[in-house]
């Protein structure tokens, strides 16, 4: 509590003792402050009055607090890309060797400059562990968008790994039928590694909603062939293919600003908007790393090299704000960070 409103504190103990005879743990109850924290403000004034110091006590040295440079790093970050919130920022400065700080120092920090705006929690549906893959290419889900290109509506397509949010393989088509989704879901098959014979080493279980071309005989007939499990979300529950819906949200939110005067034109953008979900976009459900961070790579290593460059920077900080004039060893990557 500030001084100012120790001071306060103390002389409405005061006053209410001399008007109503209450005692002291009374009136600290009521305003909410505990007498071992009343006594112990009382203790160090004494103190000071004793030494003769005059005005309020000292702020105490945090060690590990964020360094002006640093501060100025993540202001200006923020600044040129007012997109992203604050959890992304935080590990994107961390990747781009910007500031090593956590992301509720950067929250602080943009909070304090008047950055960010209160924002009311939202509750979600946790999926069971039953219902999560544990490797890449174990599900499937899939799903169509509408888009309009130009005057007409078409429909993206597209298949998604639900393990690493990586979207496997997209299709602008011109209809829905079956034979459409059939011929891109054989091209998303052929993005799976094959033995000799030209069979899939991996074969994933797809999952998608009740639509005419999911339940179609085309698609149906190359999930057989392929030897492949199909499994349909239920009647009116979207959440159950959640990933995907989510996925097609955020594509969705990026077509906004786009312009898509013609088909050519669609695929292009649709392509690169899908390059940058995949290997740009960093994901919170993947502890803010790329969908091909974990389809591909390997997601131990770049976040074992995240808490390197923050033990580091964390070290750093707190001899610069003690002022050590003797370096201390450095601290090993071992250590929890919070």
């Amino acid at each position: 509590m500030p001084p100012e409103l120790q001071q306060r504190v103390q002389e409405e103990v005061e006053l209410t003792k001399r008007r109503s005879g209450w005692p002291v743990e009374r009136t600290l109850t009521a305003l909410g402050v505990s007498p071992t924290t009343y006594y112990r403000w009382q203790r160090a004034a004494a103190w000071r009055v004793a030494e003769g110091l005059s005005g309020p006590p000292p702020q105490p040295v945090q060690p590990y607090e964020a360094l002006p440079e640093e501060k100025a790093a993540v202001i200006e970050y923020a600044l040129k890309h007012p997109e992203i919130r604050h959890r992304e920022l935080a590990w994107r400065m961390v990747d781009e060797n910007v500031a090593y700080v956590s992301s509720s120092t950067v929250y602080r920090i943009l909070r304090e400059a008047k950055l960010v705006c209160p924002w009311s929690r939202r509750t979600k549906r946790r999926r069971e562990d039953g219902e999560k893959p544990g490797r890449p290419n174990q599900i499937w889900a899939t799903d169509l968008k509408y888009v309009w290109v130009g005057q007409r509506q078409c429909f993206l397509v597209s298949f998604l790994d639900e393990y690493s949010r990586y979207i496997v393989h997209h299709e602008l088509l011109w209809g829905m039928d079956g034979d459409s989704v059939s011929v891109a879901a054989q091209a998303a098959l052929e993005t799976l590694p094959k033995d000799a014979e030209g069979r899939l080493l991996v074969k994933p279980e797809i999952r998608s909603d009740n639509g005419s071309c999911y339940i179609s005989r085309e698609f149906g007939g190359l999930l057989d062939e392929h030897g492949l499990t199909h499994r349909r979300i239920r009647p009116h529950c979207p959440e159950e293919n959640g990933v995907m819906e989510r996925a097609n949200r955020t594509l969705g939110e990026a077509l906004e600003v786009e312009e898509l005067p013609d088909y050519l034109q669609a695929v292009k953008v649709i392509a690169r908007t899908v390059r940058w979900y995949n290997e740009r976009r960093l994901h919170s459900a993947l502890g803010f790393l790329r969908p091909v961070d974990y389809y591909r790579g390997n997601p131990e290593e770049l976040y074992t090299q995240r808490r390197q460059k923050l033990v580091a920077a964390r070290h750093r900080r707190r001899e610069k704000n003690l002022r050590l004039r003797q370096l201390t060893l450095p601290l090993t990557s071992e250590e929890a960070v919070a």
